[in-house]
């Protein structure tokens, strides 16, 4: 098993806890950066945490500081979660793949230390890129919900910019949705997970294009 590494930890955005005024609540979830991982849906909405200890904090076997180490996460870097646990997060299948960690094994990472004098180890965060794995394409809505009108496709592959991250629902930036030729006064949404209707993952995690990289670095 190898440790993993921080694969695209400064291009996201912290969690801001806002509930946007739309509609709909769909039932999607998971992944991780690594093109060869196969991506698991389970059907949650998915959620991702920071690490904010430095560093590097280990991941374990089970939900215990006794517990034998897995990998380790180093500071900065971002994985979707699939479990939170008395001060203890899973980390989601996909993430353990891209980690080699064993199929019979759990990995769980210390989210609040203080009790062991460590303070916060990992806080939640709002991814800002993803990539469209779903072939050969996925729709963009109008709202959050698929029983909404789609506007416009996105094929495979194609990495996209988040302006909001909710309830499982990709909200498009004001440039992806000028590429697309979107109009304002139109909703822009994209599923993360289809696991509720069948199609399994449609987007992941990923860090910005190439292109992008400089003008993000000089902006921060």
């Amino acid at each position: 098993m190898t440790a993993g590494r921080s694969r695209f930890s400064q291009w996201a955005d912290s969690a801001k806890g806002k509930t946007p005024e739309r509609e709909p609540k769909a039932t999607p979830k998971p992944r991780a950066w690594k093109e060869e991982t196969r991506i698991v849906s389970s059907g949650a909405i998915p959620k991702w945490v920071r690490v904010v200890y430095q560093p590097r904090v280990t991941v374990r076997k089970s939900p215990s500081l006794t517990a034998p180490s897995v990998a380790f996460l180093e500071a900065g870097e971002i994985v979707e979660i699939a479990e939170v646990r008395q001060g203890w997060v899973r980390l989601a299948e996909s993430e353990t793949q891209a980690r080699d960690v064993s199929e019979d094994c759990e990995a769980w990472v210390l989210q609040d230390g203080k009790a062991v004098s460590l303070g916060i180890l990992l806080e939640p965060c709002e991814p800002r890129w993803f990539r469209v794995v779903f072939e050969p394409r996925v729709p963009v809505r109008t709202k959050a919900s698929v029983q909404a009108p789609a506007i416009a496709f996105l094929e495979a592959g194609a990495v996209i910019e988040a302006d909001e991250v909710w309830e499982g629902w990709v909200r498009l930036s004001t440039q992806d949705r000028k590429n697309l030729d979107i109009s304002d006064d139109c909703g822009s949404w994209v599923l993360i997970d289809g696991h509720a209707k069948g199609a399994g993952r449609l987007l992941v995690t990923c860090p910005p294009p190439a292109e992008r990289r400089p003008q993000l670095e000089v902006a921060e």
